[in-house]
C-alpha cells in the first residue's frame, strides 16, 4: 500500500446517494471513507480488467486455455478409446486366426500367451504412477518366460 503522504490526491464528485452509501460502508466497517473509496476503486479497476493482481493474469490465461482445449482433449480421448477397442478386437481376431489351423498343443500355447497378454493389458489399465516402459518390459519378459516353460 502506498504511503498516503506520497500518494497523489485525486478529488472527484459523486451523487449524494453515492456519498451517503460510501459513508454508510465506512461507518459499518469502522474505516475512513478515503480507505473505503481506495478499496472500491481498486476492486472496480480489477473487475474491468484495467488492473490485474499478481497471479491473476496467469489464472485468467490458464482458465481460457483450459476452456479452449477441453473439447479437443475430450475428442482425442474418444478417438483413443475407439482405437483401443479396435486394437483389442484385432488382437483377439489374430489369436483366433493363429489357433484355427494349429495343433491342439499349439492352440493351447497361443491361447495361454494371449491370456497372459490380456492380463497384462488389464494390469496396464490399472496403472497410476508407475513407469510404463518398465512395466511393459517386465510384462514382455514374463510372457516370454511363460512360453519358454511350455
Amino acid at each position: 500500500m502506498t504511503d498516503r503522504h506520497q500518494a497523489p490526491y485525486v478529488p472527484f464528485r459523486c451523487s449524494k446517494k453515492t456519498s451517503d452509501l460510501i459513508s454508510q460502508i465506512a461507518k459499518e466497517q469502522h474505516r475512513p471513507k478515503s480507505e473505503v473509496l481506495r478499496d472500491l476503486v481498486d476492486k472496480g479497476l480489477s473487475a474491468t480488467g484495467a488492473k490485474v493482481e499478481e497471479g491473476e493474469l496467469y489464472r485468467l490465461i490458464q482458465q481460457a486455455v483450459k476452456e479452449t482445449i477441453q473439447p479437443q482433449v475430450e475428442r482425442l480421448a474418444a478417438i483413443s478409446a475407439k482405437a483401443t477397442h479396435i486394437s483389442g478386437a484385432a488382437f483377439f481376431m489374430s489369436i483366433f486366426a493363429a489357433t484355427r489351423d494349429g495343433s491342439p498343443a499349439e492352440q493351447r500355447r497361443i491361447e495361454e500367451a494371449a491370456g497372459s497378454a490380456r492380463e497384462l493389458g488389464i494390469q496396464y489399465l490399472k496403472l497410476k504412477d508407475r513407469d510404463i516402459d518398465a512395466f511393459l518390459k517386465e510384462g514382455a519378459k514374463r510372457i516370454i518366460d511363460e512360453s519358454e516353460e511350455l
